[in-house]
C-alpha cells in the first residue's frame, strides 16, 4: 500500500518527493505523525491486544476455515494498528537502513515484550517527533539514513 502511494504521488508530482524539494519534509512529517500515533487511544488498545492476545484466542474462537480466518483478519488488524506507525517510520529513515530496521525492531521488541513496554509510547513519541524534526531540518546528519547525493548512509547511531 505504501508503495502504492508513492507512485501515485511520484504520478501527480514526480520532483515532489525529491530530497531537494519536499522529500525531507514529508519523511520528517511522517515520522512525527508516527510519534504522534504513540500517544493514540488507538495504539493503546491494539499494544495491549497484541501484548495478551491470549484473552482474544480464548474469548473469540471460531471453529473451522471461516473462523480462523475471522480470527486471523481481526488478529492482524490489531497488529497493524499497532504497528503501522512504526512502518511508516521505517519507511520514512529508509527500509534498506540495517541502522534503522533494528532500531525499529528494538522499539517494536521493547512494546511487545518489555514488562513496561505498555507505559513507553510517551518516550517513543518524543523521539520520533524529535527524529522527524533532525530529518526535515537537516537530513544528512541523520545517522544510517540515506540522502541522495549525499554517498552512503552512515552506519553508526553516535554522530
Amino acid at each position: 500500500m505504501a508503495y502504492g502511494l508513492y507512485r501515485a504521488a511520484k504520478e501527480v508530482a514526480p520532483h515532489f518527493l525529491g530530497w531537494n524539494h519536499g522529500g525531507r519534509y514529508v519523511a520528517g512529517g511522517a515520522l512525527l505523525l508516527a510519534g504522534l500515533y504513540e500517544l493514540t487511544p488507538l495504539k493503546e488498545v491494539c499494544l495491549r491486544h497484541c501484548r495478551g492476545p491470549i484473552r482474544f484466542v480464548v474469548g473469540g474462537w471460531g471453529d473451522g476455515p471461516g473462523g480462523a480466518l475471522r480470527m486471523g483478519i481481526e488478529h492482524g488488524l490489531y497488529c497493524v494498528g499497532c504497528c503501522w506507525g512504526l512502518m511508516v517510520a521505517l519507511f520514512a529513515l529508509g527500509v534498506m537502513s540495517l541502522t534503522w530496521m533494528a532500531v525499529i525492531a528494538a522499539v517494536i521488541f521493547a512494546q511487545k515484550v518489555l514488562p513496561s513496554g505498555a507505559r513507553l509510547a510517551p518516550v517513543f513519541a518524543v523521539a520520533f517527533v524529535a527524529l522527524g524534526v533532525w530529518v526535515a531540518v537537516s537530513p544528512a546528519t541523520v545517522p544510517g539514513l540515506h540522502v541522495p547525493g549525499h554517498g552512503a548512509p552512515a552506519m553508526r547511531m553516535g554522530a
